[in-house]
């Protein structure tokens, strides 16, 4: 592991090249678990709890055995491997999750069972046999049930409550001119990917290898051996959307892969809609309290910011999430005074876990909400107020511990300001006002956030010279969508003046790449780009002085142009990089680097979000008519890229502002199981999008990269909803959560009117 640059302080120069991997996709040549057929492959079934929460008394799974094609049926009993403990930096005690549902189920589609037959077909017939024996109990589905109630989901416990915690102090004083207090609500999600969880576990091999659609290859490769002790190749082809939700180890996974290894066959399990609805993971489910004072001029001087969480069944994972939302919980405000007190417990609703944006997200919304509503409590515009409050200095230490990196907070409000025009939109607001017609308003939505994952964390690459001139890239970032072969190739393509086409990026697989880390919490470009920047860099130079012996000239005066070497003012004097590969082996010089590298710290992009909205009051019903996203990524490599992954990130938060929500009954099932219930934005949903962008390279990564790809998600809520609020403001509307369905708008007009 390392953080020293290399020997080329070349500097990166990003393009728009489209994207490699696009025609294989679009042509129906991308693979994908659901595409692997073997011989012999057999398909898995899990049963699923209709309980929310009940003790277990019994699974007869006789029937079940003796259905056509079935080769066996597997309980808590008889698969015998051990609770999985919590994952991440919470030590939750006594809540493990089984991989199978022991003596107790604790929420409506936990698997109890799992059946394997030589079709899905009839495994799912044998899969229906199966009704277990359970005494239900009371379902625990909100805060104060988990808090207050007297059901607790892990009897061992006194309480439900998985982590509390505590930063500053929040009884300082708070005597000051303005003092407002703002409740809100990130509402359960869930992560809609193109493609369900999938795996295939093939034991027929040399080695047993995992196929499936993952975010970290190498994790799942570690996490496999430490559970079954199982020394496994994980094959991670195209991946049907990951959005943090392929980042996890489900139970599934080990389930499969233990009963294949026991049977000597490959077992695949395709999860179908409705179980992801059930099972999860979810994502959000926080409420945040934030409590503003300051200043009557619009000056913040005090904060405090409550989070109650609520994880679902199991916090293994999901127990992390409110540390990230922690951290942001400042925003891009200079803020002197904060306190937070955190409260994370567990119900008896599918497990939540990270999932685009992870925190950042419900910390942006919460300081964004109250900002606003401090503003109109101060009198003071609420562009205004954030103008006066941001952060101007950087790097920038924040109450809560983050280490801002660089930034330009000022320069990327200006801009978002003047592409919405607010005076001109504030003119017509008081028009149509006056006219008495639809209304209009506008919101802001500003964010900071984190991105690199842990300051610690590495990733890895090597880039190898093959025989032909051509370069080869292993990577340990595992592309789900964000174009890695386009632009690990670019990198690599640049310090030799080749072609993109002249470079083949390989990742996702174990048993080709030695190490890696994985692709979450926008860490790919900074970390993993990085590491292929700095690979090459150190190739090339090696690939010159191999070539300047050839040539008979010293290695300053080598230069590559269009994939071969020469000397500076001796024209005639090319050699091509297969030449030199060839002359390298001779010499016995390998042109090959590798390394596992860690900038050593994380970076903070940023940006603003403003919506235009017209809301109809006589029927709720919202439209976003302008949207600028405003966004501080650092430096871009490939801008056709960042742009889609922002427009596809806008996407995700303007479903959650406008459209999505997991609803679950008053006995804890989940009423929105399917694409019928749960709604997701279309195309023609989406507002039209202007983008535009402030560029402060990050000082920790040699490309200057900070990471862009959950921007969208972050700051549209807060922009959407500010905007709303805006334009309901003379009816009286003060408050209202997502989603802004046409309902909900329209029962906060008539209330507000009543």
């Amino acid at each position: 592991m390392s953080s020293q640059d290399t020997t080329s302080s070349e500097a990166f120069r990003g393009g728009s090249v489209l994207r490699k991997e696009d025609r294989r996709l679009i042509i129906g040549h991308g693979r994908y678990v659901g595409d692997i057929d073997l011989p012999g492959l057999l398909h898995a079934v899990f049963v699923r709890s209709t309980f929310a929460h009940g003790v277990v008394n019994a699974i007869d799974t006789v029937p079940a055995e003796g259905m056509p094609g079935v080769v066996g049926v597997w309980t808590n009993g008889t698969l015998g491997i051990d609770d999985l403990p919590v994952y991440g930096p919470v030590p939750v005690d006594a809540m493990p999750r089984p991989l199978l549902a022991g003596d107790r189920v604790r929420h409506a589609g936990e698997s109890i069972a799992v059946v394997i037959a030589t079709s899905e077909s009839e495994a799912l017939d044998a899969a229906s046999m199966i009704w277990p024996d359970v005494d239900p109990l009371p379902p625990v589905l909100g805060f104060e049930d988990a808090t207050g109630g007297d059901t607790l989901l892990f009897p061992e416990r006194d309480d439900n409550v998985a982590e509390r915690f505590a930063l500053g102090d929040a009884d300082a004083d708070w005597d000051h001119a303005v003092d407002v207090t703002v409740e809100v609500a990130n509402q359960r999600l869930g992560p809609v990917s193109i493609e369900a969880l999938a795996v295939l576990a093939d034991p027929t091999g040399p080695r047993l290898r995992v196929h499936v659609g993952h975010q970290a290859a190498h994790r799942l490769k570690e996490q496999i051996a430490q559970y079954l002790g199982i020394d496994a190749d994980v094959i991670v082809d195209d991946v049907g959307g990951g959005f943090g939700l392929k980042g996890r180890l489900y139970t599934e996974y080990l389930v499969i892969t233990e009963l294949a290894r026991r049977i000597g066959q490959p077992v695949r399990w395709l999860q179908r809609r409705r179980e992801h609805f059930l099972e999860g993971t979810h994502g959000r489910d926080m409420t945040h309290v934030v409590r503003l004072a300051g200043d009557s001029d619009g000056r913040i001087r005090r904060a405090h910011i409550e989070i109650k969480a609520l994880l679902g069944a199991y916090p293994h994972s999901s127990a992390q999430v409110p540390s990230f939302a922690r951290l942001t919980a400042q925003g891009m405000y200079d803020i002197p005074h904060l306190s937070i007190e955190s409260t994370s417990v567990v119900t008896t609703m599918a497990p939540t876990a990270p999932y685009r944006g992870a925190g950042r997200p419900e910390a942006a919304y919460a300081i964004e909400r109250a900002v606003d509503v401090f503003a109109q409590a101060a009198g003071v515009d609420p562009v205004e107020v954030r103008r006066r409050n941001f952060v101007r200095q950087f790097p920038y230490r924040s109450n809560t511990g983050a280490l801002y990196d660089s930034g330009d907070y000022l320069a990327v409000l200006d801009i978002a300001e003047n592409l919405v025009d607010v005076p001109a939109r504030r003119a017509e607001q008081q028009e149509r006002i006056a006219l008495g017609g639809n209304l209009i308003g506008v919101g802001f939505g500003a964010f900071v956030e984190r991105a690199g994952g842990p300051a610690d964390s590495a990733e890895y690459a090597r880039v190898d010279v093959e025989a032909d001139g051509s370069l080869t890239v292993y990577t340990g970032s595992t592309s789900n969508g964000q174009s890695h072969e386009t632009v690990w190739a670019q990198l690599a393509a640049q310090r030799f003046d080749l072609p993109v086409d002249r470079v083949e990026v390989v990742g996702g697989d174990t048993s080709r790449v030695a190490q890696g880390w994985g692709s979450m919490a926008s860490r790919s470009a900074q970390i993993g780009g990085s590491a292929v920047w700095r690979t090459s860099g150190v190739v090339f130079d090696r690939a010159r002085e191999v070539a300047a012996g050839i040539l008979e000239a010293a290695p300053d005066d080598v230069v590559m142009r269009d994939g071969h070497f020469a000397v500076v003012g001796a024209p005639g004097s090319e050699i091509s990089l297969a030449d030199v590969r060839a002359g390298a082996d001779e010499a016995g010089v390998t042109l090959m680097a590798e390394e596992m590298y860690s900038p050593g710290a994380q970076t903070f992009p940023n940006g603003i979000h403003a919506a235009v909205v017209e809301v109809q009051p006589e029927t709720g019903e919202v439209s976003v008519i302008d949207y600028v996203a405003v966004d501080d990524c650092g430096n871009v490599l490939n801008p056709m890229v960042v742009e889609g992954q922002t427009h596809g990130s806008i996407a995700q938060g303007f479903g959650q502002a406008m459209f999505e929500q997991i609803v679950y009954s008053d006995d804890g099932q989940v009423l929105t199981s399917t694409m019928m219930d749960y709604a997701i934005p279309h195309a023609t949903d989406m507002p039209p999008m202007r983008l535009g962008r402030v560029e402060t390279p990050a000082p920790s990564n040699p490309l200057g990269a900070k990471g862009s790809g959950e921007a969208g998600c972050i700051g549209a809520p807060p922009a959407i909803v500010n905007a709303v609020l805006d334009a309901l403001r003379p009816v009286g509307v003060t408050a209202i959560d997502m989603p802004l369905t046409p309902h909900n708008v329209w029962r906060a007009i008539r209330n507000a009117r009543s």
